[in-house]
């Protein structure tokens, strides 16, 4: 936990092992990461454990704040725009196959101007590394593959954006999107202090 942050059943075989240990001893756990000033949470209906860092509980902070642990600006724009999208599939206005959306950057990018007026980072490169960071961090899954990163890859977004972008967070996005078009990229202004902070995983 403390080396990724998180512990997803469906994720692997080995990591189906530790979530099922974890579950035996969660309150113990709780406790043993409270004394370091972490916070565990347990999200059940995902089978998933998530780890927050000292000053990161997010029971102590409200929408868009949730997500500043060390994450990127990019991080927690393409977070955001993933957690709309899968909500869209949610409410039936796209597929879900096995409780995942599968989406092409594109189709990200495009999502991400009309929520917060940011796009995907330029270069091919920095798209692929942004990919590993959310696949890291168990919000999508995508075969590797030469040309990772090209506006026409495809990524499945994951159940446990859910637990990872609050029902406030994309709240507070929503509602700047009825804003004028000026306040709109104030979505993401709680964020621009973790944008000299190296990106890793809550």
């Amino acid at each position: 936990m403390l080396a990724s942050g998180i512990i997803w059943r469906e994720h692997s075989r080995p990591e189906q092992a530790l979530y099922d240990d974890a579950s035996m001893v969660e309150e113990l756990l709780r406790e043993w990461f409270d004394v370091l000033g972490f916070s565990l949470v347990h999200d059940v209906d995902a089978n998933l454990f998530r780890l927050y860092p000292p000053g990161d509980d997010p029971e102590d902070e409200e929408g868009v704040k949730r997500l500043r642990a060390r994450l990127s600006r990019d991080v927690v724009a393409a977070a955001l725009g993933l957690r709309f999208l899968y909500t869209e599939a949610l409410t039936g206005k796209r597929e879900l196959v096995n409780q995942e959306l599968a989406i092409s950057l594109e189709e990200l990018s495009q999502t991400l101007v009309s929520l917060v007026g940011m796009t995907l980072p330029s270069s091919m490169a920095e798209r692929g590394q942004l990919l590993r960071e959310l696949r890291k961090l168990r919000l999508i899954r995508f075969k590797d593959a030469d040309g990772l990163g090209q506006m026409d890859t495809l990524v499945s977004v994951l159940r446990p954006i859910l637990s990872f972008v609050s029902d406030e967070a994309l709240q507070d996005v929503l509602r700047t999107m009825q804003e004028p078009q000026s306040a709109a990229p104030q979505a993401l202004n709680t964020t621009q202090a973790t944008d000299t902070e190296a990106a890793g995983g809550a």
